[in-house]
């Protein structure tokens, strides 16, 4: 069974299904790819030269109607897709789910009638769906050493000890590169923390000195690569820290290795990676 979620950037959601009070009975732009290809031609050549593509922009058209209380489900619509405001498009299909960001460009509701029919045109710029849950991997982390019931060993008890595996293997089915999340805890002094793709040796390297406590969370999306640190309740852009010379790493298609490291310090940090595979179509 499908079903479309719809959520605004107020939080307010809608449910379209086969099932009343909003009936989903049709929709558009789900499962269409749509690229321009270019290329250059010169005098007395043959045919074009291959430069490139672009992706465009995603036209999501929702199609369904409502039966009854035509003025609530009405205000009910336009509440949750007020206009040129971005929200978030969830897509469920048996067993799979995708998501998407996009912009409300017009809702269209008939005005009379038995059953009253709407239309709604969403736009989204940036064209590829998202898993809806991000998957996360620890690199660093602390592991409890205590279980119940608890038995004290005549050497002593160790009440936690640090998983140095600083090495994590994700695997990207899609032909799409996709972003990563980085998520760097310090719990001691850490100088120019890095992560580096094993098998390209790409590597991103900030050019900073963590001490105890601080946080900092690298993305690295589509039109959206930041890089954050917390530090005693605060947040600061540190985006100019990044080493010249290095890059906002990608999640490559097929295997991927990531190796953190650091100047000094590496025993101090505790590291996550988070990533939503992108598709081009569902």
């Amino acid at each position: 069974m499908e079903k479309i979620i719809y959520e605004n950037s107020f939080g307010n959601k809608i449910e379209l299904t086969d099932k009343f009070p909003f009936f989903l009975s049709d929709y558009d732009g789900i499962h269409e790819k749509n690229s321009e290809l270019y290329g250059i031609s010169s005098a007395f050549g043959i045919g074009s030269l291959y430069v490139g593509r672009s992706v465009n922009k995603r036209n999501i058209i929702i199609y369904g109607y409502i039966k009854d209380k035509f003025v609530e489900r009405r205000q009910q619509l336009y509440n949750v897709f007020p206009d040129n405001d971005e929200g978030t498009l969830f897509y469920y299909e048996d067993d799979f789910s995708a998501k998407i960001k996009c912009r409300v460009e017009k809702v269209d509701i008939e005005k009379t009638g038995p059953v009253r029919y709407f239309t709604i045109s969403l736009i989204a710029f940036n064209p590829y769906f998202t898993d809806v849950e991000e998957t996360n991997l620890s690199i660093a982390t602390w592991e409890g050493g205590i279980e119940f019931p608890l038995e004290i060993p005549s050497d002593g008890l160790e009440f936690d000890k640090k998983n140095n595996n600083m090495t994590v293997e994700i695997l990207n089915p899609t032909k799409i590169e996709s972003g990563l999340n980085i998520h760097f805890i310090a719990t001691g002094k850490v100088k120019k923390p890095s992560v580096k793709n094993i098998a390209t040796q790409e590597i991103l390297t900030l050019d900073f000195e963590l001490k105890i406590g601080d946080e900092i969370i690298i993305t690295t999306e589509i039109n959206n690569k930041n890089i954050i640190l917390k530090r005693d309740g605060l947040e600061k852009n540190i985006n100019n820290y990044l080493l010249f010379g290095t890059k906002y790493l990608q999640l490559k298609p097929g295997q991927n290795y990531f190796k953190i490291l650091a100047e000094e310090g590496i025993e101090n940090l505790t590291a996550e990676v988070n990533y939503s595979l992108y598709y081009e179509a569902i």
